[in-house]
């Protein structure tokens, strides 16, 4: 099945509404061809209203940085999908390793931001990943599948297609430096192969894109690999050139 690649940037707790609408217009003034390509930036929180602002009648598309699993409540500092509906998000990524790592973000709440986001008719990107203490150990495959079982557990097959897994290995984050082609096109077909055997009758299996330090000098070579849908890009994403060359690069 013929489907968009997607480059998506998530900006993380950077930039301030000076910058940020700054960006945003600068990347709008490049007049990207967005034809075979979903084109995804995710700002911080306080900054989506007026993002969006900006965004109306562009192909841009915009996501929160995070969300949470009910739709109202006793839940200080949280934010719903009802409220992100509010700001123009079609988006939401879950599952980060900052958020894993620094708020101890497990699978099971992962599990059911997925689920809620999915009946609330977004679309996902769903983070994953190994450390380096569990690549070295040889556990890459294993964490991974542990991943994905939990955290799409219950995800029935008509909402697959609304989801994009991103293989972020954590080591790699930030790093200036990406793992051995060979290993990301082991591991993008072994999460490829493992979708399948969850998901055997399902025709619109998530897209899997790549994440960890891509910027304009590594995506062609990111993307010439199989099972490679599209990239998610950090601290590049933050720099107009930067970002819409990856952007170009990946709608080639």
């Amino acid at each position: 099945m013929d489907r968009n690649k997607l480059v998506f940037a998530n900006w993380k707790m950077n930039l301030d509404i000076n910058s940020s609408t700054k960006l945003i217009k600068e990347i709008l003034c490049r007049n990207l061809n967005y034809k075979n390509i979903d084109v995804v930036v995710a700002p911080p929180f306080v900054y989506l209203s007026e993002i969006n602002n900006m965004l109306k009648n562009s192909q841009l598309r915009l996501s929160s940085q995070n969300v949470f699993y009910n739709d109202n409540g006793a839940f200080t500092g949280e934010i719903s999908h009802e409220m992100l509906k509010d700001l123009g998000c079609e988006w939401v990524m879950i599952g980060h390793s900052e958020r894993r790592i620094h708020l101890f973000e497990t699978n099971e709440m992962i599990n059911k931001k997925i689920i809620f986001s999915c009946k609330k008719d977004f679309n996902v990107i769903f983070c994953i990943g190994e450390s380096y203490e569990e690549r070295q150990k040889g556990k890459t495959f294993d964490v991974i599948k542990n991943q994905l079982n939990e955290s799409l557990k219950n995800i029935e097959n008509k909402y697959l297609h609304k989801i994009v897994i991103g293989y972020e290995p954590i080591w790699a984050i930030g790093s200036g430096s990406i793992p051995d082609l060979k290993d990301i096109q082991e591991t993008h077909n072994f999460i490829n192969h493992h979708l399948n055997e969850i998901y055997p009758n399902c025709d619109n299996l998530p897209r899997i894109v790549y994440g960890g330090s891509v910027d304009d000098s590594n995506i062609d070579s990111i993307m010439s690999l199989k099972n490679v849908d599209g990239v998610l890009v950090g601290s590049a994403s933050l720099d107009c050139k930067k970002f819409c060359d990856i952007v170009l690069s990946v709608g080639k």
